[in-house]
């Protein structure tokens, strides 16, 4: 059994135009977790959180460069609160590792940056809006070995993860991401580790209003380790990432539009340690 709570206090003050807003939050959260005898371990674990609105959620009133558009805040926000709920299973059967989760947030009053449609200072403009949203999810990841090659363990690593989140209205929350998969083969021994993977991620097509939707892509990775004194301190890492230049953009980014992940490329890293 485990327990946690924190109280906070928050005061915020707008220097220019006098609005001052001050915040008492209370969160708390109990996980309760069980251990098998066969290297299983399942859990639940219950959160209420509660957070108070930001300096600029509240007071935004102009550009944001880094992200090139225009944010307007809210004086009148109130806190945010959500009931969490994950119910979890970690297991070590043998050599398999794998780790399951699914989880559910409720929040009343959730504070999210919306693109209104408008325009100012020829940037968008994005309003710090609030109402109840739902959040479901799950994550999962499985590594096993396969076999015994070369004087290594060849193994396969699994991995995924969804998130679905609604706001009460019935729109969608702005920039969620999609369905993501990433399936992979390791070779680890002594002095030498080889791994290629694949991450796979879905479009994004359920949008909130003035968001645009964005393609799925796939990236195939390849990376190369090197111990030359057969120990870990003295690493060699090669490294080629996105080998088949495919694009791909983030949907949870602000500035997708103009600036898509990284093509092909290559890294060389020496890693040391004394």
């Amino acid at each position: 059994v485990e327990a946690a709570a924190r109280y906070e206090k928050t005061d915020a003050t707008n220097v220019s135009t006098g609005v001052e807003r001050d915040f008492d939050t209370v969160s708390g959260a109990l996980g309760l977790s069980y251990t098998f005898d066969q290297g299983i371990r399942a859990g639940l674990n219950l959160s209420r959180a509660e957070r108070a609105p930001g300096a600029e959620e509240l007071f935004a009133n102009g550009p944001h460069l880094a992200t090139s558009q225009f944010e307007i805040g809210d004086p009148d926000l109130n806190s945010e609160t959500a009931i969490g709920a994950e119910a979890y299973v970690n297991a070590s059967l043998g050599a398999t590792q794998l780790r399951v989760a699914v989880y559910g947030n409720w929040f009343d009053d959730f504070i999210y940056l919306q693109e209104t449609g408008a325009e100012e200072d020829e940037l968008p403009v994005f309003a710090f809006l609030q109402q109840d949203a739902d959040w479901f999810g799950i994550e999962a990841e499985m590594t096993t070995p396969i076999a015994q090659a070369a004087g290594g363990t060849l193994s396969a690593d699994l991995r995924g993860s969804y998130i679905r989140a609604e706001l009460d209205d019935g729109s969608a929350v702005p920039r969620i991401p999609p369905l993501s998969l990433l399936g992979a083969l390791d070779w680890q021994s002594d002095d030498f580790d080889l791994r290629g993977e694949v991450e796979w991620f879905d479009a994004q097509n359920r949008v909130a209003s003035f968001e645009a939707p964005t393609d799925g892509f796939t990236h195939v990775n390849l990376s190369a380790a090197w111990r030359p004194l057969g120990n870990q301190l003295v690493t060699v890492l090669v490294q080629a990432d996105n080998i088949f230049d495919a694009e791909g953009r983030r949907h949870s980014s602000f500035t997708k539009e103009f600036v898509p992940l990284a093509g092909r490329n290559f890294k060389f890293t020496v890693r040391s340690r004394i």
